[in-house]
């Protein structure tokens, strides 16, 4: 079993006391790079993140915060669609990534867990029935899901929504980070923006592997393609212009 080194913090962690009472939500499809960006909001704040989930090995190496969801932490981790309660999250952060990768990442997730690889063999596609393998199905399968559920939080949440791509938090560390805690609210000094940058990769990035190999076919990456262009045609219809910089650069960055 591969050991998980421990995480080394810029500041020791804390939670909010008082707690706010302005929940917000850190929404993103699986494999999107919600985990990283957790890791960096907690080294450039000292601040816990939540998830309404509970997982046991995120939680015992770095994120003491799992399955709290209340005011107490930074923001809380979530795959699903808007909550039915109004009331829930009152804020919500929006991190997307090229649909492609977030599939690819979240299918070496399934076979490996959060920083392994899957095989090769996993990969495998039937040359008599390309539709018929494991990894067709599961490709068209999420590409149906990432774009419900980046549809459903673009078109139904009501509250103040921030987004961030995966691509600009990897081109532009900073200057991301900086425009998400201006949303938050949250003021560091430019110590704790060192910090962070220097430790940036953290423990939780997978490791590209399988440099000479794409598991991704022609027709695969036609319907990929026109999935991520609707969502990005509706990130401009619902948000107009305040997101055009940021918009343009997704674009530019997973073409």
């Amino acid at each position: 079993m591969r050991q998980v080194p421990s995480v080394s913090w810029c500041k020791e962690l804390r939670w909010r006391s008082p707690p706010t009472s302005d929940v917000v939500a850190l929404v993103s499809f699986p494999g999107s790079g919600n985990t990283w960006l957790r890791y960096l909001l907690q080294q450039i704040t000292g601040i816990v993140t939540g998830s309404i989930y509970m997982d046991y090995g995120l939680r015992s190496h770095g994120f003491p915060a799992e399955n709290v969801t209340d005011g107490s932490v930074l923001v809380v981790k979530t795959h699903e669609a808007p909550p039915v309660e109004p009331d829930k999250f009152k804020a919500a952060v929006l991190l997307i990534r090229n649909p492609r990768d977030a599939i690819l990442v979240d299918f070496n997730r399934l076979h490996k867990g959060h920083i392994g690889t899957a095989p090769k063999a996993a990969f495998k596609i039937k040359e008599s029935n390309p539709r018929k393998s494991e990894w067709s199905r599961y490709v068209a399968g999420q590409a149906r899901a990432w774009e419900v559920l980046h549809r459903l939080w673009l078109a139904k949440f009501r509250g103040p929504m921030h987004i961030v791509t995966y691509e600009g938090l990897v081109h532009d560390t900073r200057g991301t980070l900086k425009g998400l805690l201006a949303f938050l609210n949250v003021t560091v000094t430019e110590d704790d923006i060192r910090c962070t940058l220097e430790n940036r990769e953290g423990i939780y990035r997978r490791k590209k592997k399988h440099k000479d190999f794409d598991p991704f076919t022609p027709d695969m990456y036609k319907e990929l393609s026109m999935t991520r262009s609707r969502v990005l045609n509706l990130i401009m219809r619902v948000h107009g212009g305040g997101l055009h910089i940021r918009v343009t650069r997704f674009k530019k960055l997973v073409g």
